[in-house]
């Protein structure tokens, strides 16, 4: 595991709530979990018991994939 001692790993609940606290993005849980299934959402650091654990810093990664830049208009 590659991350710190001190930082705190999320489960997919706490996950989708630090994107939507720290970026501002809507996600549901759901998305979220189908992301997981096909590959885009980032890989479990660890499991604990029936639960997959997240690092921070690689969801947070994959919420600003999820922010699209809006065209610049062309006058």
């Amino acid at each position: 595991m590659d991350n710190n001692d001190n930082e705190a790993l999320v489960t997919v609940d706490g996950a989708v709530a630090l994107i939507r606290e720290t970026l501002g993005v809507p996600i549901p849980k759901s998305r979220f979990q189908k992301d997981s299934a096909n590959g885009t959402a980032p890989r479990p650091t660890a499991v604990y018991g029936r639960r997959f654990l997240y690092e921070p810093r690689k969801i947070l990664a994959y919420g600003r994939t999820l922010i699209k830049t809006f065209p610049a208009t062309v006058a």
